[in-house]
């Protein structure tokens, strides 16, 4: 991929909603055939957020919406731009990215949903976002990814059940001036079905034709499949992204990448070569949250005071599709995000 090339677009602040149930491995195998100590093994995963039943995914979006605007340091009203992803929502129709204009008080036309790229949605919303930025007059962009994993894997299937918990993570893309800001990026995608959730045409079809076996409600995957496509795509995507930039990995401060789960997460920075210290882990305590996940490692490095002005951040994620991609990015300021 070539350099950005475009006018300047970079990261301002970044929020961070959870719902307030803490889910352990001990209350995921009351229901599953399996044990604490085998999940956080081989998945290196102690627990995560799940909604509850008076929580809701638009609830979530919403509220890290209003909180990276509120870092930004800006009003709803200066919001040029709104890219809201989530492969969960509540509704298919209306749009969840309407509904968190009309909330947060964002009055722009130019609002898109991404419903379908899954854990690689925080890349690819904010190459979009980045790309609806360069029209002349617009200056800032919010990008929301929200996830509910909860409600679409099998309480019964201890192959989906452990990785996943609840979150949504936002963001402010401000147009900038000078150096700085997205260098490059990467994407890239494969068709396979490896990770596959049905939708209602599919499960309404199924149900309504005598004698024909539908596909499963719940979320499906073969973590054979992924473990092999995440740990060769991925490091190949940030390799080809910071290539593009002219930036060589050490030079880098922070890695915000997809959360699938820690042992993953560590094999992949082993095969990169790069400081641990610099690859922020939420898995531990969050699962993987889908969309919302490189959000968390953002938020993580922001948080900590690790996304400072003049700092390369590197954003990289693969989801079901496959699609993949990274982002590199020379902060001209500090990302802005709860203390």
């Amino acid at each position: 991929m070539p350099k950005w090339g475009l006018a300047p677009v970079s990261l301002r602040s970044v929020g961070l909603a959870l719902p307030d149930r803490v889910v352990s491995n001990a209350e995921l195998c009351e229901t599953l055939d399996t044990t604490p100590e085998w999940i956080e093994e081989k998945t290196g995963i102690l627990e995560r957020r799940f909604l509850g039943a008076d929580e809701t995914i638009t609830e979530l979006a919403i509220q890290a919406g209003e909180k990276a605007v509120h870092h930004a340091g800006i009003e709803a009203r200066d919001i040029d731009v709104l890219v809201v992803a989530s492969s969960t929502p509540e509704w298919i129709m209306p749009s969840l990215g309407v509904i968190v204009a009309e909330r947060l008080g964002i009055e722009t036309p130019r609002i898109v949903d991404m419903t379908q790229h899954a854990c690689a949605s925080a890349v690819y919303a904010i190459h979009t976002a980045s790309c609806l930025l360069q029209e002349p007059g617009l200056q800032n962009a919010l990008v929301v990814c929200a996830e509910g994993a909860s409600r679409v894997s099998d309480p019964r299937d201890r192959t989906v059940r452990i990785f996943f918990g609840d979150a949504a993570g936002a963001t402010v893309l401000t147009r900038t001036e000078g150096s700085g800001g997205l260098l490059s990026y990467d994407l890239g995608n494969a068709y396979s079905p490896a990770v596959a959730l049905a939708g209602p045409s599919q499960l309404n079809h199924a149900r309504d034709t005598p004698g024909h076996e539908g596909p499963s409600p719940y979320l499906q995957m073969d973590g054979r499949v992924v473990w092999q496509e995440a740990t060769t795509r991925l490091p190949k995507s940030v390799s080809e992204a910071l290539a593009a930039a002219g930036v060589e990995a050490s030079e880098v401060n922070g890695f915000a990448f997809h959360q699938a789960n820690v042992r993953l997460l560590q094999y992949i920075v082993r095969t990169m070569g790069v400081d641990y210290e610099k690859v922020p882990i939420t898995a531990d305590v969050l699962g993987n949250t889908g969309a919302a996940s490189p959000m968390t490692a953002l938020w993580r490095l922001a948080a900590d005071g690790r996304a400072k002005a003049g700092d390369v951040i590197v954003l990289g994620a693969i989801g079901a599709g496959f699609l993949w991609g990274s982002l590199c990015f020379q902060l001209p300021n500090d990302v802005k995000a709860e203390e």
